[in-house]
C-alpha cells in the first residue's frame, strides 16, 4: 500500500480543470493508496479555488461546486486529514530558516507547515511516503534536504522548463 500526501496546489487538480486532473484522481482513487492532507489544506483549498475561478473567469457557482466536492471528499474520508501541532509549527519555522536563509529560496509558511506535517507522517509510519506538489519552489527546496528525500518520494506535477513530464525524486 502506498501512502500519498498531497500539497494543496497538487490536490486542487482533483476539483479544478488542469493538466493533472486525471493523474491526481487516479492516485486518490486507487484502492491500494491511502491519501493524506494536512488540516491547513482545508483552509488553503478555499483560497486555491478562488484563485482558479478568478484566473479562469468562472462564476461563484463554479467555486461552490468545487468547494462542495472537496468538502464531500473530506466528509467521506477520501483522505485522512492530519492535524498540525506545535511541533509541526516549530519544525516549519526551522524549515523556513533553512529554505529561506541558508538555501536563499522563497517559501511560504503554509508550505512549510504542510511539508513538516508530511514528514511527521513518514516518521510515524516508519515508511517512505509519496509527497505530491505542483509548487516548484517547494519541490526544489525539499529535494535539497536529506530529511525529506530519505523519508519520502517527492513528485512534482508540473512540467519544468527542461521536461514535459512530471518529475520525481
Amino acid at each position: 500500500m502506498a501512502h500519498c500526501f498531497f500539497d494543496t496546489c497538487a490536490l486542487k487538480f482533483r476539483y479544478a480543470d488542469g493538466p493533472y486532473r486525471a493523474t491526481v484522481n487516479r492516485i486518490i482513487g486507487n484502492r491500494y493508496n491511502t491519501s493524506y492532507i494536512a488540516d491547513l489544506t482545508i483552509l488553503e483549498m478555499a483560497s486555491a479555488f478562488g484563485s482558479h475561478c478568478r484566473t479562469a473567469s468562472l462564476t461563484l457557482a463554479a467555486y461552490d461546486l468545487m468547494d462542495l466536492r472537496f468538502m464531500d471528499d473530506v466528509a467521506r474520508k477520501r483522505f485522512i486529514v492530519r492535524p498540525t501541532n506545535k511541533l509541526n509549527v516549530l519544525r516549519a519555522r526551522n524549515l523556513l530558516r533553512l529554505g529561506g536563509m541558508i538555501h536563499r529560496r522563497s517559501m511560504g509558511s503554509g508550505d512549510a507547515l504542510i511539508a513538516t506535517c508530511s514528514i511527521d507522517l513518514a516518521q510515524e509510519l516508519k515508511e517512505r511516503i509519496h509527497f505530491y506538489t505542483a509548487d516548484w519552489r517547494l519541490y526544489s527546496i525539499l529535494r535539497q534536504i536529506d530529511a525529506f528525500t530519505s523519508s519520502m518520494t517527492l513528485h512534482y506535477l508540473l512540467p519544468t522548463k527542461d521536461s514535459l513530464i512530471p518529475t520525481t525524486t
